[in-house]
């Protein structure tokens, strides 16, 4: 028979110690050792291959409309959601047909853990990018390729006309509103549009609001959650895509930039259509409208101007028939010139809030000079100066406006003047008129 006997009670206590020991020298196991891609979540894809293109906007470092490759992806570590320590230790590589590019982590806040490469378009690129992603912290390196693009997959077309408005109290919390272009995906693609705000102040313009949107909405209230300051700077950028069922895995996107300021909202009454901004051959910032106008109803138009601006229609579309400038709080009106053919010629000293009337059949070109320097308005700001106009019939106004911001040299005034009508600009000219350079 056997006999079982208890344990000396110092046997059980030094037993206790060393388990407690080994407990406490155990290396701590984290949840989050290895590094994986984000999938699985809806406009989340893992990786991502896209064609892009760019409409312009000066404001966003945008000179000239562009054609682009970007392709990256969303990693983080197993179990957890990353955050910057992670992003900013972690290097992803991109390589393909021998070219190697470094996938830098672009996180904003709408869109975590975001690792984002963008090159100018080269068709050889159009295959799978396969993906390096490597942290010292972490056990593994990640391994993972793109989806190829289709080359012929189309340019999704670009959203126009966009407005913002709102009253006075709602400078922060505007509406934005644009047109919807006909979309015609090809086959086993989809339609998405997608709406960013970003914050043009900060040195990296910082993404700052993402929003979702239906193919079929073509308005969108900035929600108090965004944080808008009413002397903010912000951009608009509007993306359509055509993209893979699901995740955005692959595709094509056009993205379209504006740019505006809290303090352009109720200048005037109704909304203020805002352009697409470049820049011209010697650096002068041109806008860019494509509005369908109807006769005798006004347009309140936003370009931003340091000295003074030129209207023009464009190639085609009705004539100007009138227009009214914004109160600046300066002490003297503005000099407005009409374009007679060759030249500017000086119209009238036109104060703010006063409609001017061109007469019979409207102009096609104008104007506006007399804006303080001292007032400081960014040329590529392109909602700093609210400009109302209205034209001779109906149509689809396709015109420009082109910020004037250099002071011509002295030897160039003899010229400019036999284009002013003499009296009348010197005499503008001696309220302390700054000049123009008309290119």
């Amino acid at each position: 028979m056997r006999v079982f006997r208890s344990q000396h009670p110092k046997l059980l206590n030094y037993r206790w110690a060393f388990a407690i020991a080994a407990l406490i020298a155990a290396p701590t196991v984290t949840l989050a050792d290895t590094i994986v891609q984000n999938s699985g979540v809806p406009g989340f894809p893992g990786t991502f291959n896209f064609i892009g293109y760019n409409s312009s906007n000066v404001a966003f470092g945008q000179p000239v409309a562009s054609q682009f490759l970007e392709f990256g992806g969303r990693f983080h570590p197993d179990g957890a959601n990353g955050n910057l320590a992670f992003g900013s230790n972690t290097t992803v590589t991109a390589t393909q047909n021998g070219v190697t590019v470094n996938v830098p982590y672009s996180n904003s806040i709408p869109d975590p853990n975001l690792f984002a490469a963008r090159i100018a378009y080269n068709p050889s690129l159009l295959g799978s990018w396969n993906l390096t992603v490597s942290n010292p912290s972490y056990s593994n390196t990640l391994s993972i390729n793109t989806a190829t693009i289709n080359p012929n997959i189309g340019v999704p077309p670009f959203i126009t006309g966009i407005t913002i408005s709102g009253t006075s109290d709602q400078k922060t919390t505007p509406t934005i509103s644009w047109t919807a272009p006909a979309y015609n995906p090809p086959g086993g693609y989809s339609q998405a549009t997608r709406l960013f705000i970003v914050d043009l102040n900060t040195p990296d313009k910082q993404v700052i609001w993402r929003a979702d949107l239906n193919s079929s909405q073509t308005n969108y209230v900035i929600p108090s959650q965004a944080n808008l300051s009413t002397t903010g700077h912000y951009g608009v950028v509007i993306r359509d895509d055509f993209r893979v069922a699901g995740n955005a895995t692959t595709g094509a996107s056009s993205h379209s930039f504006f740019d505006f300021r809290p303090t352009a909202i109720a200048q005037f009454e109704g909304p203020v259509y805002v352009p697409v901004s470049s820049a011209n051959a010697v650096g002068d910032t041109v806008y860019s409208f494509q509005i369908a106008v109807t006769h005798g109803q006004s347009y309140n138009l936003d370009p931003a101007a340091a000295l003074g601006y030129i209207f023009s229609i464009g190639d085609s579309g009705p004539n100007f028939a009138s227009v009214k400038l914004p109160d600046l709080g300066m002490n003297h009106p503005y000099g407005l010139y009409v374009w007679n053919g060759t030249s500017f010629v000086h119209v009238a000293d036109l104060l703010a809030n006063t409609l001017y009337d061109f007469g019979p059949g409207g102009v096609s070109k104008f104007m506006v000079l007399g804006i303080d320097e001292s007032l400081g308005l960014d040329p590529d700001n392109s909602t700093a100066f609210v400009t109302q106009v209205t034209f001779t019939g109906d149509g689809v106004f396709t015109g420009t406006m082109t910020a004037i911001t250099a002071v011509p040299e002295p030897s160039t005034w003899a010229m400019m003047i036999l284009g002013f009508a003499g009296v009348g600009f010197l005499a503008y000219r001696r309220r302390n008129q700054p000049a123009l350079r008309v290119v």
